[in-house]
């Protein structure tokens, strides 16, 4: 009888040797250590010495449009419109920054303007490595999610030492819960990544939707 064996031999070998070229030439999985939120004093900003919250109305978002006077009001109430529209365009020239407030330690704080809490996760933290972050917002006022703040991550080692361009986006996967990324570290160190939620409206009025919160986060 014709044996078979040696040929049945050779057809293993060849197997195993093309499955060993094959997870040769593989990337290796990512190791060493990963990063996360520093370690520091809790936030405590908008608790002490009392609970002091502030609600937010969408009709702030733009407030551009001056209030028209209407048939039973003065001449007088319209130029206190005007005037009090001119106060806020003054006290934010073009171009200025709004005020932000400190860096905050952990994973989770009150925006500076204590309208929205803030609590993030984030994929594997490593120097030159694509990272995600997950982004839960819910308001001061009634701890409800807040939904439709399209976040963005402002992200920095130093003011001379921004992240490198990495296509970030963002996305609403449920109410209140936020994807943003990807965001790449270039290098080790302590980086602050400050979201900025409903960036689109204007920051001049104390209950725009407009928020922002910084956190540290260390990469190794």
């Amino acid at each position: 009888m014709r044996s078979f064996a040696p040929a049945f031999a050779f057809s293993a070998l060849l197997g195993a040797t093309i499955a060993l070229g094959c997870s040769s030439s593989s990337s290796p999985a990512p190791s060493g250590p990963t990063g996360g939120p520093a370690l520091g004093a809790a936030d405590t900003h908008c608790t002490l010495p009392t609970k002091v919250t502030q609600a937010v109305d969408p009709a702030s978002c733009h407030p551009t449009a001056i209030p028209d006077a209407g048939a039973g009001d003065s001449a007088m109430d319209a130029m206190d419109a005007m005037d009090a529209m001119d106060a806020m365009d003054a006290s934010t020239p073009d171009g200025a920054m709004p005020m932000m407030g400190d860096t905050r330690y952990g994973s989770e704080a009150d925006d500076d303007d204590c309208k929205y809490h803030a609590k993030w996760t984030a994929t594997d933290i490593r120097q030159g490595q694509d990272v995600t972050f997950t982004l839960d917002v819910t308001t001061l006022t009634d701890g409800k999610a807040a939904s439709g703040a399209a976040p963005d991550a402002e992200v920095f080692l130093s003011s001379t030492h921004p992240a490198p361009n990495s296509g970030q986006k963002s996305a609403e996967t449920s109410a209140g819960r936020y994807t943003v990324g990807p965001i790449r570290f270039d290098a080790p160190g302590r980086w602050t990544v400050r979201f900025h939620l409903h960036e689109d409206c204007e920051d001049t009025l104390d209950d725009s939707p407009h928020g922002h919160v910084a956190f540290y986060v260390d990469v190794p």
